[in-house]
């Protein structure tokens, strides 16, 4: 039996591996390398110190923000091919595949817009502190209230600090894209089912038969019975190539912040 089982996994594998050749990238894969700062700078200098931490800041942001991206863009092709692989099985076939393979990179990738926008928040927080020191001159201040430790670090904040930049106004359009109202409704609040609740399934199996709600026009909650449906794994490859555009488009005017940025830092030391 278990041979069987095991010979059905490798020919269910060689077939993905087949159809993920045959897929195609929903957006291209974000580039390397594009951030040349000064590799010399002098501590003497009057903001030496911010255009080090600026330089290893945004090298780390550009870096770990283009694989996050790379790595959504890549758990859907993934998925899209799978999606192809279990068309037409049965129940049991299908769910072996789906428990084997699929559950975890879906999981995986349906938290990703929340966590990259939260990720693209930090950096641009950070990245801003340090290069208002070259426009601000003494009126700088470096402490919790301008920029408060990491963990507090969200939306406002990153918009506080990141203000006075030109080229954030369309960064934070782009942002607020990625991961909305749109997004949460397709994938039936997954993220905060996840983490909160009893985690949505993909493709097979009910979740939540018993649901405590609060009855329309009535103080009183009452409970309802039937369960949440799967997510459809074909629904979740769509909604996960929207977002992985969407995230495209935030990391594109996130450079252009970087270069506005590096220009007014590194400015006069370029040369």
């Amino acid at each position: 039996m278990m041979d069987q089982e095991d010979n059905f996994l490798a020919l269910k594998y060689v077939e993905y591996l087949k159809a993920f050749r045959e897929t195609e990238a929903c957006t291209p894969y974000m580039p390397y390398d594009w951030f040349r700062p000064p590799q010399t700078i002098r501590l003497d200098a009057e903001i030496g110190l911010q255009q080090m931490v600026y330089r290893d800041l945004a090298a780390e942001a550009a870096r770990d923000l283009a694989n996050g991206i790379n790595h959504l863009i890549g758990l859907t092709m993934r998925m899209e091919a799978w999606n192809k692989v279990i068309a037409g099985l049965d129940l049991p076939e299908k769910n072996e595949l789906l428990h084997e393979f699929v559950q975890d990179l879906a999981s995986t990738a349906l938290l990703s817009p929340y966590t990259l926008k939260a990720r693209f928040y930090f950096a641009v927080a950070h990245l801003s502190h340090q290069a208002n020191r070259a426009r601000q001159d003494d009126g700088w201040v470096d402490d919790l209230a301008t920029l408060p430790e990491d963990w507090d670090i969200k939306e406002e904040v990153a918009a506080s600090v990141a203000k006075p930049w030109r080229s954030w106004k369309k960064l934070i359009r782009a942002l607020n894209t990625v991961d909305m109202h749109d997004y949460k409704t397709a994938t039936d609040d997954f993220r905060s089912k996840h983490t909160h609740r009893f985690t949505p399934r993909v493709e097979l199996g009910i979740t939540q038969p018993v649901k405590r709600l609060l009855a329309k026009g009535r103080g009183k909650p009452c409970y309802g019975i039937g369960g949440s449906e799967p997510l459809k794994l074909g629904n979740v490859v769509r909604e996960l190539k929207t977002q992985c555009v969407r995230l495209s488009a935030c990391y594109g005017e996130f450079q252009k912040l970087v270069d506005e940025q590096s220009e007014t830092l590194f400015g006069n030391v370029r040369d």
